[in-house]
């Protein structure tokens, strides 16, 4: 039986995906009880080779945007949770497990975790620590954020809400964690984790990296828009 299923957005991703499905097959969740989906925005590597090799399923979606590529992904879940991770993140062994134990041992409509960089330097992973207590503490106080990066829903929560907003280019995960805690509890992981990619941060810099998500935070919190481009970075 299906309990989760996992769904991963990608537009060219050779060199990411691989090390993503693996620490998904690598879950100490027997197999049978989770799902991957791969939402494909026609990559032109071999993203679709990798993801049809490791895969349940393969989505050849529009090019409209990382909120639309999850959302069709959503569309076609059979699990009871959805997990939505990048390309470039790793969970831990126990993370579905994790899940599900808070499944069963209290009522909420989703949440995320600790996130720590899989390539960071000692200033990047001090970084991460800060942002990891940032982020326990928007929980603490009601305004839960759920990147994308790694996070997770009720499927029928999600479904209810209409999934992620799609004419958000970014901060779309923002949005949709202040709607699903409308409707119930948003939890913080503290017994486990997922590993990322610092890509953007490496290539634009931190104090641009920052300045865009300070920008796209208050736009989608004061305007219910974000910027309207999102640079790809491979």
């Amino acid at each position: 039986m299906v309990k989760i299923s996992v769904i991963i957005p990608t537009l060219n991703e050779e060199s990411y995906l691989p090390d993503c499905i693996k620490s998904i097959l690598n879950q100490s969740l027997h197999r049978n009880m989770y799902e991957i989906i791969v939402t494909d925005s026609h990559s032109s590597d071999k993203t679709p080779e990798i993801a049809k090799k490791y895969t349940d399923y393969l989505l050849d979606v529009p090019r409209k945007g990382a909120g639309a590529a999850r959302n069709a992904g959503a569309e076609i879940a059979n699990g009871e949770i959805l997990l939505f991770l990048d390309a470039d993140t790793m969970i831990s062994r126990n993370f579905m497990n994790e899940v599900l134990k808070s499944l069963n041992e209290e009522q909420f409509v989703g949440g995320t975790c600790d996130i720590y960089p899989s390539d960071g330097t000692p200033f990047g992973n001090a970084f991460f620590k800060i942002i990891n207590v940032i982020y326990r503490l928007v929980y603490f106080f009601g305004r839960p954020h759920a990147q994308t990066k790694c996070c997770f829903y009720r499927t029928n929560v999600f479904r209810v809400l209409g999934g992620f907003t799609e004419d958000l280019i970014v901060t779309e995960d923002q949005e949709m964690a202040w709607r699903a805690s409308k409707m119930g509890k948003m939890i913080y992981l503290k017994t486990t984790a997922a590993h990322s990619s610092m890509r953007r941060e490496k290539t634009l810099g931190y104090p641009k990296t920052i300045l865009s998500w300070i920008k796209n935070y208050f736009n989608v919190l004061l305007f219910k828009q974000s910027q309207q481009f999102w640079h790809p970075i491979r």
